[in-house]
C-alpha cells in the first residue's frame, strides 16, 4: 500500500508517494500542469518558484504521523528515567541488559513516529541530557539492542535480543 498526497501549486498538479508504512520524505514525485490551469502559465515550464512551494516538511510530516501505528513510549522512558535515578552512575557493572533493551525501543518508537531527531525525543522523554541519551543508544546498537544504521543518521529497528530482553515485561 502507498501513501499519496495530491495538491495544487498554481498552474500544476502535484503528486507526492510515501511507501507505507512511511518513514521519511516521499520516495515519488510527479508533476503535471492542473486540468485548470491557465496555459500560458503552463507553457512557462516549471520554475524553482514552484518547487520551492510544495510544503514537502509539513506534508511529510503529515503522512508520518497519519500512518503511524505506534504511540510514544511513555511508561517506557519513566521505567528508563527510574533505572538512572536509582544508579546515576553505574560505575563498572554498568546498566543492565533491560535498560539497553527500553532504550532501543523509545527510541526507535520515535524513529517510528517520524521526529527528526528521535536522540532529542528520547533524551526529553527521560529527563536526561541529550548527550547520555546519545550515548545510551550508541551503547544500545552496539550491545546488539539495536539494528545498524548508516553512520551518523537515525533509525534502527530493536532487534529479537530487545524483545528477548523485554520479554518478561
Amino acid at each position: 500500500m502507498t501513501v499519496e498526497r495530491r495538491i495544487r501549486v498554481g498552474a500544476w498538479e502535484v503528486t507526492l508517494r510515501w511507501p507505507a508504512p512511511a518513514t521519511g520524505g516521499p520516495t515519488e514525485m510527479t508533476i503535471r500542469p492542473h486540468p485548470d490551469a491557465d496555459p500560458r502559465l503552463v507553457s512557462r515550464g516549471l520554475t524553482t518558484g514552484t518547487l520551492r512551494a510544495v510544503p514537502l516538511p509539513e506534508l511529510t510530516s503529515d503522512v508520518l504521523h497519519s500512518t503511524s501505528t505506534r504511540t510514544p513510549p511513555v511508561a517506557e522512558a519513566r521505567e528508563i528515567r527510574r533505572m538512572v535515578e536509582a544508579a546515576p552512575r553505574p560505575g563498572r557493572k554498568g546498566r543492565p541488559d533491560e535498560f539497553f533493551a527500553l532504550v532501543a525501543a523509545v527510541y526507535s518508537a520515535y524513529v517510528d513516529l517520524g521526529h527528526s531527531n528521535p536522540v532529542h525525543m528520547l533524551a526529553e522523554a527521560c529527563g536526561a541530557p541529550w548527550r547520555a541519551a546519545a550515548n545510551w543508544v550508541h551503547l544500545a546498537r552496539k550491545k546488539g539492542f539495536l539494528s545498524p544504521t548508516p553512520e551518523r543518521r537515525p533509525g534502527g529497528t530493536p532487534t529479537p535480543k530487545t524483545t528477548r530482553a523485554l520479554g518478561s515485561r
